[in-house]
């Protein structure tokens, strides 16, 4: 394929996949009255994240006639994602550490209220538990956003070995995955970012999406479980 149309070909995919849908979900989360249901953080991300996890493996499959290896372009095992995985999330909350330090007092920082309310459900509705720690927060969350990463990561650094360009795509992937993340704040945009650009790193140096998704549960699961055990009861 020349190269013109299978540039051309790569932005529609992006804008179809990344830019379009992430940019109605923020005038949606902008405009919105309100927050989610526990029952919205639920269903919303297991059946959009399900959805859009399918339409990227069939455009890239399809549409840009690339193979799915793209994901996984070095050889490895489970075993070794997971070692890579866990390694992630070590890093990731030292980074968490370091950004309450240095940054909390900074920025803005909003109560994430919809989270509350669905942990709060999720101690009197053991399914709600069962659906968050299973199918949403691997599929829905996880899965999805990481498989986003990657997707416009490989996408993108086609066009060009320079390291220049490697580091700008990776720069503007951190940067669109930290404010989507609008409605937390100053803060959740700034260290998102951060962590983002982590992720991006590790998937350049090593092309593995498994670890990036094990790291992506630890690290969220972790924290929703503390705050399961320790938020005080009424």
């Amino acid at each position: 394929m020349n190269a013109k149309p299978k540039f051309l070909k790569s932005i529609i995919a992006i804008l179809v996949i990344v830019l379009i849908p992430y940019g109605v979900f923020l005038a949606f989360r902008i405009g919105q009255q309100g927050v989610f249901s526990a029952q919205d953080m639920i269903r919303y991300p297991l059946v959009f994240g399900g959805i859009s996890i399918l339409i990227v493996l069939l455009i890239k499959r399809y549409f840009l006639q690339e193979p799915l290896s793209d994901f996984n372009k070095t050889g490895g095992s489970w075993s070794n994602d997971l070692k890579w995985g866990l390694l992630l999330t070590a890093f990731y909350f030292i980074l968490f550490a370091l950004e309450r330090i240095s940054l909390r007092s900074l920025l803005n920082s909003p109560s994430n209220m919809e989270l509350l309310g669905l942990m709060l459900e999720m101690r009197e509705k053991p399914i709600l538990l069962l659906l968050w720690f299973g199918p949403v927060l691997w599929i829905g969350v996880a899965f999805y956003e990481e498989l986003i990463r990657v997707f416009l990561l490989s996408s993108l650094w086609k066009f060009s070995k320079n390291l220049r360009w490697i580091l700008a795509v990776i720069l503007i992937t951190s940067l669109i995955m930290g404010f989507v993340h609008w409605n937390q704040g100053s803060y959740g945009i700034v260290t998102i970012t951060i962590k983002s650009f982590v992720a991006c790193w590790f998937f350049y140096k090593k092309r593995r999406l498994m670890p990036l998704v094990y790291a992506h549960v630890l690290y969220d699961g972790l924290q929703v479980a503390q705050l399961l055990l320790t938020y005080p009861q009424d």
